[in-house]
C-alpha cells in the first residue's frame, strides 16, 4: 500500500488524539501539524505550507473553521477527511460540496461511530432481524467548543442519527423537539416501521447507550468505565474490539489507495444536516 503524505490541521484535544493514530498507522507519513495556536518542530507557519507539502489533509478544527479550511485543500487538489457536523449549517455544507465535486477530490466525513466494533456487529445483527423495531438511543457528555457553536444536535445526535441512516436509510419522518436548545434534543425518527427516539444532551457525564426492541428479539448496548458491551436477548456478544479512530484514518488511507468512495462520504454528512434542519419542529 502506498505511504499517503498527511497534514493535520487543527491540535486541539481531538486534534491531539488523531495526531496520536497517525502515528501507529504504517501507510500514513505524518508531514505536518497547522495550528497557529502552537508551534515546533512538526509545525507549519502556515496552512497553505503544510498543503503544498501533503497529499490528503484532515481537519480537525473548530466547527466554524471546517468548510474553510477543507475549501483551502480541495482546491489544492487534496484529498480531504473532515470531521464532523462537517459544516455549521446546509449553505455551508452545500458550498463544500459543491468544491468537492468540482475539484473531484475524495471527502470523507468523520462519523466515527460507523468504525466502533459494537456499532459494526449491531449492523450485521440487525439485517437478519424483522423490520419493526423501537429503539431508544441516548448520547450525553460535557459542553464542547462544537456544542457551544453548533448546538447539541449537531455534536452528539448527529452521531447517532448517522448510525440510524447507515442502518435503515433515508428518513420518512423526523420532529425535533427543542432543536435549538444547547444542553438537551429530543429527536424522533421514523423508517417505515422503525421507530426511534435519540436522545442527546451535554450535562455530563459521558453516557452511550442504544436499545432496540423486536418483536422477538431485544437488544442492548451500553458504554461504561471505558468499556462498550452488547446483549441480545440477555446473552452478552463477545466483541474484538479495535479503536475506532485508529480503523476510520486507516480506511480513509484505504479509499485513497484504492481511489473509492468513502462511506461515510461528504452526501452522507450533508444528508445529516438536512434531516436536522429540515425537520418538523415540536416545542
Amino acid at each position: 500500500m502506498k505511504k499517503i503524505k498527511i497534514g493535520l490541521v487543527g491540535f486541539g484535544s481531538w486534534g491531539k488524539r488523531h495526531y496520536e493514530s497517525w502515528k501507529r498507522i504504517p501507510a500514513a507519513n505524518l508531514v505536518g501539524i497547522y495550528d497557529p495556536a502552537h508551534k515546533g518542530k512538526l509545525f507549519t507557519n502556515s496552512l497553505n505550507q503544510l498543503i503544498s507539502k501533503a497529499d490528503a489533509i484532515d481537519v480537525v478544527v473548530p466547527a466554524n473553521n471546517l468548510v474553510s479550511v477543507a475549501i483551502a485543500a480541495l482546491e489544492s487538489s487534496k484529498d480531504v477527511l473532515i470531521e464532523k457536523p462537517m459544516a455549521i449549517n446546509l449553505q455551508e455544507a452545500n458550498k463544500l460540496l459543491n468544491v468537492a465535486k468540482h475539484q473531484n477530490q475524495l471527502t470523507m466525513v468523520g462519523f466515527i461511530e460507523r468504525f466502533n466494533p459494537v456499532f459494526g456487529k449491531l449492523h450485521s445483527i440487525i439485517q437478519k432481524l424483522d423490520d419493526h423495531a423501537k429503539i431508544f438511543c441516548q448520547r450525553s457528555g460535557s459542553p464542547t467548543l462544537v456544542t457551544k457553536q453548533t448546538g447539541v444536535l449537531k455534536d452528539l445526535a448527529i452521531h447517532d442519527l448517522d448510525l440510524l441512516r447507515w442502518y435503515f436509510g433515508e428518513t420518512d419522518c423526523v420532529t425535533i423537539r427543542s432543536k435549538d436548545d444547547f444542553f438537551l434534543s429530543q429527536v424522533e425518527v421514523k423508517f417505515g416501521n422503525i421507530e426511534a427516539i435519540v436522545i442527546s444532551d451535554c450535562l455530563g457525564p459521558k453516557i452511550r447507550r442504544w436499545v432496540l426492541t423486536y418483536p422477538h428479539d431485544n437488544i442492548f448496548t451500553y458504554f461504561e468505565n471505558n468499556r462498550w458491551r452488547l446483549y441480545m436477548n440477555d446473552r452478552e456478544i463477545s466483541i474484538k474490539w479495535h479503536m475506532p479512530l485508529e480503523r476510520e484514518l486507516t480506511y480513509f488511507i484505504e479509499c485513497i489507495n484504492n481511489e473509492t468512495e468513502p462511506s461515510p462520504s461528504i452526501q452522507d454528512g450533508l444528508k445529516i444536516l438536512e434531516i436536522i434542519e429540515n425537520a418538523e419542529i415540536h416545542q
